[in-house]
């Protein structure tokens, strides 16, 4: 006070321990407008679709993937990232092979994709890092739910979001709101017919996959003609595809099982532990269609009923911390399809270990495509020398012709013949990650997305 006093300092009156009222308090306009703000995002995201948390982060990842093509491919920060994560998810790099820029983009794309996975090949035990469109996709998923939670208090939006049965706030409101969002969400899936998108989410990548998935009939109808044969048979046929023949194995399998599930009849048909599927597979087996369809997917909304039960239940009745619930109501259930197609890769890694034991085979894969990166950098242990050799090898020759098709590209080559480095776009996807054709080789040229763009 003295100090204030002898330089003439005006106090305010918080200083002299005057509390305002809110109204007149200085800061009160901006408060007040930023939580209007508030208020209006929060009822724009539960009033726009059908789920306001997956929509949000679709919308960011086609943002980042537009901004990646346009500018951010060049930029240091960007180009460290898809370094570090040895290139995309399968679902982005699928939208970057349809994108109209896929001939000049991709070969840059790659370069960052292929050098990363150079880099954790030399550096056992190293993983790579998330895709960073997806983190894009997540950070804004959970932005969209810290929105709803500062607007939770606003009726408007509380009783938008019971409506919409946005289910995974139950974990963060006040358990009250927590039952009401609870039994919201189960009489929405009590409703007929129940969409898949409220078991499963959006998924802007189903139609992608279910075209994919049309290449995979022919080759189950190989794979029971061939069953007559040995087993060496049967290994060449599929290591002599050009793809990875781990990922033929696991998505062979995924399908097989799939269509199983879909048209099976008789007593052979789905039983209730083997209906629950994870939500890619739910729109899996939505595309494919058939008589059981609509059964599997009453079972899997009978599933998540019996888990928003039990959360309510628990939450009335236990002590244990409401996120703790939360967790176990929104983790993911145990995918039937995904679990036949992780044995059908293991076991087609076992048989190549057996199979690499003759010199003829061990030669013979030498020559043919091997393994994709995503199953060298996930392999037990360390692989065999020669799958480690031959993926080494398939890696600098594949970083070699990235290089020729990024020079071919400048405008002083334009009078050289362009060779088969300049199908490299298309080629290359099927080593660095299988699953980007669902396990199948690489497209023909006139059958490629970005073909078909131009």
């Amino acid at each position: 006070m003295i100090r204030a006093l002898r330089t003439g300092a005006a106090r305010s009156p918080r200083q002299w321990g005057v509390r305002l009222p809110w109204s007149a308090r200085p800061d009160h306009g901006r408060a007040a407008e930023r939580e209007d703000h508030a208020r209006g995002e929060a009822l724009r995201l539960v009033r726009d679709g059908l789920c306001a948390v997956c929509r949000e982060r679709d919308v960011a990842a086609t943002r980042w993937l537009s901004y990646f093509v346009m500018e951010s491919h060049a930029q240091q920060g960007t180009r460290a990232r898809v370094h570090a994560a040895a290139g995309l998810c399968p679902a982005h790099t699928r939208c970057l092979l349809a994108d109209a820029s896929a001939p000049w983009l991709m070969p840059q794309f790659l370069d960052l994709a292929v050098g990363g996975g150079t880099r954790l090949l030399g550096e056992p035990g190293t993983g790579p890092a998330r895709c960073p469109c997806c983190v894009a996709g997540d950070d804004a998923a959970e932005r969209a739910l810290e929105t709803l939670l500062r607007a939770f208090d606003h009726a408007p939006v509380r009783d938008a979001v019971r409506d919409g049965a946005v289910a995974a706030l139950a974990a963060r409101v006040p358990a009250p709101y927590a039952l009401e969002l609870t039994g919201a969400a189960s009489a929405a899936l009590a409703q007929e017919p129940c969409e898949t998108a409220w078991l499963a989410g959006a998924d802007e990548d189903a139609d992608a996959r279910a075209e994919l998935h049309l290449r995979m009939d022919p080759l189950l109808l190989d794979e029971e003609r061939g069953r007559s044969g040995s087993m060496t048979d049967r290994w060449n046929a599929d290591v002599g595809r050009g793809c990875c023949p781990l990922c033929l194995a696991e998505h062979r399998a995924t399908w097989r099982l799939l269509r199983w599930a879909a048209a099976a009849t008789g007593p052979g048909r789905p039983a209730r532990e083997e209906c629950a599927l994870c939500a890619p597979h739910l729109y899996d087996l939505a595309a494919i269609g058939g008589p059981n369809v609509d059964a599997v997917l009453a079972e899997n909304r009978s599933q998540w009923d019996a888990r928003l039960s039990r959360f309510g239940r628990a939450l009335s009745e236990s002590r244990k911390a409401q996120t703790q619930l939360g967790t176990h109501l929104l983790s993911a259930p145990r995918c039937r399809a995904c679990d036949a197609g992780d044995e059908a890769a293991q076991r087609q890694a076992s048989l190549l270990v057996a199979q690499l034991h003759d010199p003829v085979q061990a030669e013979r894969y030498g020559h043919e495509h091997g393994i994709c990166l995503r199953h060298a950098l996930n392999w037990q242990g360390l692989p065999p020398a020669v799958v480690r050799e031959v993926s080494t090898a398939r890696l600098a020759l594949l970083r070699w012709e990235i290089d020729e098709t990024l020079r071919e590209q400048d405008w002083h080559t334009r009078h050289e013949i362009k060779g088969s480095a300049a199908r490299v776009s298309a080629r290359a996807p099927t080593l660095l990650d299988g699953r980007i054709y669902a396990g199948l080789p690489a497209p023909d040229e006139s059958r490629h997305p970005s073909n078909r763009e131009r």
